[in-house]
């Protein structure tokens, strides 16, 4: 009986507390990720403050959950319930199941750009590595056989030996050592040629004390810098590192001389006469010449002085500071009095020339106070803000105090204007009075609508987009209906096929397809909207031209289409040869060499093969073309044009992307000038990639 009895007391307690009713767990089922976090809601019937006891059937082994319903997930993969437990009466409660998926690692891949590439004994190449599957995208550098062999840098950019060879250059993960990716350099010996240097200009007029920017070209070395010097010394003039002449304080005619630092038995010389100054009479001007200022107010003047390399003034007031001050700048400050007052610039030259400008100082007139409130009418919703303004005229004091008739209840408005509505419905009014004059206001009329509770609607923008692989779309999700505006952004599928951060931005996976983006409500989870990325398949190539004027290949706009592209090869402007051989290197699994006419890799564009002794040659040999055109006999054949073409076709399949870059690399070129013997050049090579 004892028993009995205080159990009889709780059930009669529990039935007659309100907040004892039945429990409701939102969402039902959920899946997340391994360590990943869900939050859940539990509500009671009926109940006006319900207090709810969360659990995980089976312990913390299968994940934990706050007392605020945020459930972590287990490192573990299963399947697992999440409880909701009425505090009030423990017989009632309701459960949500959670999927647990496991996280797969993936595999770390490097890639060393370029893979191949040909430079000069002692100079430099840039490496870039791209490390996949991995966060931790460091690398590091090494060259194979030690420094002997050349050495690199943190950042890729490795440094040939003074010796000929080919050497590997090798990138290594940080995040997996076991992991690496290679370039094959190839370093060319040095080519002797004989040093020769050239003055510009060779000769030039100046002035006393005057300057003239000189420039020297260094050919046949690698060391372009020079000594500069001044025949005779000093005296004559003198001349900076830079090649800037300074003419000495006299007139006659002067060498300059510029000798190679690599052969100073080579150099060039410029001639300079310096002319004497011719001296003219100063003369001042101001400028304006009469102008009219408020009291204690600025006024600017300017002075122009002709006749001197001193443009300098100075600038005074006529009878002192009591009539204003001026400063250095010319700028006037006027008293606070009225009337007529003369400032004057005096020539630092000569400081027997001068101008003078009269300045009217107005007196002071004291306008009538008015305050102006915009606007006038407003509506607002409940606990809303709403900005209001105020102007005052007529007093150098703006500031106004802000009231709302009525009081607190009617609402609250900040010393900025900004009105706080009430939570009730009604009209009310917004004062605003000038602090210099209280007695001069002005007020505005808002109505506060009654409280409207809308429905919760997300829209995505954009709804669809078009990207090439790996790149960026900016997602952006309108909540409506409701003060949280926050959503949860999803894509269907998982990680496959793309990733979205939390702010919406979205990274298309590297392969073709279309791909499903979602934005929850976090305020009612069943509202929710969706945009759809494509990820399309290459169908055309993208070349973009090389910048600069030497030797380089650009796209023949006529002779390429769809996913074939021909390029020309273009020379130096200004000179002329009878020849030129490349050997290019290509991507062979995204793109092969192709034949330009039908039977040849290769077309001659500029060359006057005609009848004499002549050679053109093409070859390929897996993912490597070699082409030659040579003349001999005829004359020489400016660079004004395509010299020679070749041709490659991308390969357009599913796996190729658009936006896929394929590398295009120059091996060897040579060249046969109109005059010398044959000579490696440089060729710039533009950027390659799939296109839709």
């Amino acid at each position: 009986m004892k028993l009995i009895v205080p159990l009889l007391i709780g059930a009669l307690a529990a039935c007659s507390d309100p907040d004892s009713g039945p429990v409701t767990v939102t969402p039902k089922t959920v899946t997340v990720k391994a360590g990943e976090k869900s939050t859940f809601s539990a509500s009671v019937k009926d109940a006006k403050d319900p207090r709810v006891l969360w659990s995980v059937e089976g312990g913390d082994s299968r994940g934990t959950i706050s007392s605020s319903g945020v459930y972590t997930a287990p490192a573990e993969a299963g399947t697992y319930t999440v409880v909701a437990t009425n505090a009030v009466d423990t017989s009632k409660k309701d459960t949500a199941t959670v999927k647990v998926e496991a996280v797969q690692t993936p595999t770390v891949i490097v890639k060393v750009t370029p893979e191949v590439a040909t430079i000069g004994q002692g100079t430099v190449t840039d490496l870039t590595a791209e490390v996949s599957g991995s966060s931790i995208t460091a690398v590091q550098w090494s060259v194979e056989g030690g420094d002997e062999n050349g050495i690199v840098s943190s950042t890729g950019r490795y440094t040939a030996p003074d010796k000929s060879g080919t050497f590997t250059v090798t990138a290594t993960s940080v995040a997996d050592p076991t992991k690496k990716g290679s370039a094959s350099i190839t370093v060319e010996p040095v080519v002797v040629e004989e040093v020769k240097v050239t003055v510009s200009p060779t000769s030039a007029t100046t002035t006393w004390d005057g300057t003239v920017q000189l420039t020297a070209a260094v050919t046949g070395t690698n060391n372009l810098a020079v000594l500069w010097s001044v025949e005779g010394g000093d005296a004559n003039g003198y001349v900076s590192s830079t090649g800037v002449y300074r003419a000495p304080h006299k007139a006659g005619t002067f060498t300059v001389t510029a000798a190679s630092v690599a052969d100073p038995a080579k150099k060039a010389t410029a001639t300079i006469r310096v002319d004497p100054v011719v001296v003219e009479t100063v003369a001042v001007t101001v400028s304006p010449k009469t102008g009219t200022v408020a009291q204690d107010a600025a006024f600017s003047l300017s002075a122009q002085v002709t006749g001197t390399n001193n443009a300098a003034v100075q600038w005074s007031v006529v009878g002192g500071d009591d009539n204003g001050t001026v400063s250095s700048t010319g700028v006037y400050r006027a008293p606070r009095r009225a009337g007529t007052f003369t400032v004057t610039a005096t020539s630092v030259a000569d400081p027997t020339k001068s101008d003078s400008a009269t300045l009217t100082v107005d007196p002071i007139v004291v306008p009538t106070v008015a305050v102006t409130v915009s606007p006038k009418t407003g509506t607002v919703a409940q606990d809303a803000a709403f900005s209001l303004s105020a102007q005052v005229t007529g007093s150098s004091n703006v500031a106004v105090q802000w009231s709302v008739v009525g009081g607190d209840d009617n609402g609250t408005v900040s010393s900025t204007g900004v009105y706080r509505a009430p939570r009730r419905a009604g009209t009310f009014t917004v004062t605003a009075t000038s602090v210099a004059d209280p007695t001069k206001s002005d007020s505005a009329t808002l109505t506060v609508d009654p409280v409207v509770v809308p429905t919760v609607a997300v829209s995505v923008t954009p709804k669809t987009a078009t990207v090439d692989q790996g790149a960026v779309v900016n997602l952006t999700a309108e909540v409506t209906g409701t003060s949280v505006v926050a959503v949860t952004w999803a894509v269907e599928g998982g990680s496959a096929n793309g990733a979205v951060t939390s702010s919406g931005a979205y990274t298309a996976p590297k392969k073709p397809g279309t791909y499903t983006v979602t934005a929850t409500s976090v305020a009612d989870a069943s509202k929710k909207d969706s945009a759809v990325i494509t990820v399309p398949v290459a169908g055309t190539v993208k070349y973009e031209d090389p910048t600069g004027t030497g030797w380089r290949l650009v796209r023949n706009a006529s002779l390429s289409s769809g996913n074939t592209l021909v390029l020309d090869l273009v020379g130096p402007t200004g000179q002329s040869g009878r020849g030129a051989d490349l050997t290019l290197g290509l991507d062979a699994a995204t793109a092969s060499w192709s034949t330009v006419d039908g039977s040849e890799y290769v077309a001659n564009g500029g060359y006057e093969l005609g009848a004499a002794p002549q050679l053109l040659k093409s070859g390929v040999k897996g993912s490597t073309l070699s082409v030659g055109v040579y003349q001999k006999g005829a004359p020489a054949h400016a660079y004004n044009g395509a010299l020679l073409s070749v041709a490659l076709t991308v390969k357009a399949t599913a796996e190729t992307p658009a936006g896929t870059v394929v590398p295009l690399n120059v091996l060897k070129a040579h060249a046969l000038p109109a005059s010398g013997s044959l000579q490696a050049i440089n060729v710039a090579v533009g950027t390659l990639t799939t296109a839709q």
